[in-house]
């Protein structure tokens, strides 16, 4: 498959992408999605008070912990159009166009890790793509997207640093450009902070000095003053402490092996949690899910078996770095007992991309590994094809 034939198949997927979100965006019904009433709230409040919310004031939900870039963009709608359907319906679409960014990202990924295998990088961005996971969040009002967006962008930007055979020119530059990325995508949502902190790590491992310190002084000047801010207001770094002395309680998840492995697996491929658990998906949707996950771990070890000769120099151990970080910090919170879903550890995704790209590489054959593609493709939209239905048939109709 020449590249000019890859470039094109991600843009097709990012047209693709961009159509599942904005079906999600006009199907699903307002506040259904998990937090997008909370989410709103924040946005409404930016609008009005054109600062942050403080936790504990009146009409202010445990969101107002979040950081503040997506919500600066999304209350220039509601300051453009009032509290209004229209302003809802634009912010929603906000997350469409993130949809596209993002699958576009990650087909750029994939083509810098696995250049010499354009079947794994095509199928790879199919997974971002063509997950009705992704578009349903992409399709409402929250700041998971667009945190993904800058995070992969970061990646993507850092993949050629991870040669330690090239020596990059201009690394002031470098510097800022990822401290630039790493601040858009912290201050979209703090949760992102450990991927970004890894990326820093290794840059510093593969005698990037000056980009690594250049990029944690851009973070420190951009970002520090969020953290002071909640060490005056709260008591400490993340406002977790002001959430709780607002009085949000959201109980303890469960720390069974088989009930993480389901949470994962849900939110790497089934919205159904993330819509309140309106909709229940039947056995053979289950069993779709099931056969995409071991896709993901079938091509994990396809990965690390065969695949990882063909990865540029440092990409696999920067994508497995940054995708280990960000599980085992949704672990930790875990342990904790904050009631966190899996989408905190979203940092992991470009290398699920990567996996579920190396399942067509299970088989020796051309034709087998493109059989192998379409038919995960198809499995991914008969998912979504199920989500839409549900979704519009069984969904209760709430407001934000």
């Amino acid at each position: 498959m020449p590249p000019r034939t890859v470039r094109i198949a991600i843009v097709a997927l990012a047209v693709v992408a961009g159509a599942l979100a904005l079906t999600a965006a006009l199907l699903v019904p307002a506040g259904l999605p998990y937090d997008e009433p909370a989410h709103w709230a924040n946005v409404l409040s930016y609008a009005e008070h054109l600062r942050p919310p403080v936790l504990g004031e009146p009409g202010v939900t445990y969101q107002g912990q979040q950081t503040p870039l997506y919500y600066v963009v999304a209350a220039a709608a509601v300051r453009l159009f009032g509290e209004t359907d229209a302003a809802f319906l634009a912010i929603r679409l906000l997350g469409v166009v993130g949809a596209v960014a993002l699958t576009l990202l990650t087909g750029a990924i994939l083509q810098r890790s696995v250049p010499d295998r354009p079947l794994v990088i095509v199928v790879g961005a199919a997974y971002i793509a063509l997950n009705p996971m992704f578009a349903v969040i992409a399709g409402s009002v929250q700041n998971d997207t667009w945190t993904l967006v800058w995070a992969f962008a970061l990646l993507w930007s850092a993949l050629p640093l991870m040669d330690t055979a090239r020596t990059p020119s201009r690394p002031w530059a470098w510097g800022l450009l990822l401290g630039a990325l790493g601040s858009a995508a912290i201050l979209t949502k703090l949760s992102t902070a450990p991927a970004v902190a890894a990326v820093l790590v290794l840059l510093l491992l593969r005698r990037r000095v000056v980009i690594a310190l250049v990029a944690a002084g851009v973070l420190l000047v951009a970002c520090g003053w969020w953290i002071v801010r909640n060490l005056l207001l709260y008591g400490d770094l993340t406002g977790q402490a002001g959430v709780e002395r607002a009085g949000y309680e959201f109980g303890q998840g469960a720390l069974g092996p088989l009930h993480l492995a389901r949470s994962a697996l849900t939110y790497l491929f089934l919205p159904t949690e993330y819509l309140r658990n309106s909709i229940s998906a039947p056995w053979w949707i289950d069993g779709i899910v099931i056969v995409l996950g071991l896709a993901v771990a079938v091509g994990a070890v396809v990965l690390a078996v065969r695949v990882r000769r063909d990865c540029a120099p440092g990409s696999l151990l920067l994508l497995v770095t940054v995708g280990a970080v960000a599980v085992a910090a949704w672990l930790a919170q875990s342990a904790f007992g904050w009631h966190v879903a899996f989408r905190t550890a979203y940092g992991v995704l470009p290398l699920v991309a990567l996996a579920f790209g190396c399942a067509t590489q299970a088989v020796r054959s051309r034709r087998g590994g493109i059989a192998i593609g379409i038919t995960l493709g198809m499995l991914l939209l008969v998912v979504a094809a199920w989500v839409a239905v549900a979704a519009s048939v069984e969904s209760p109709q709430l407001t934000p």
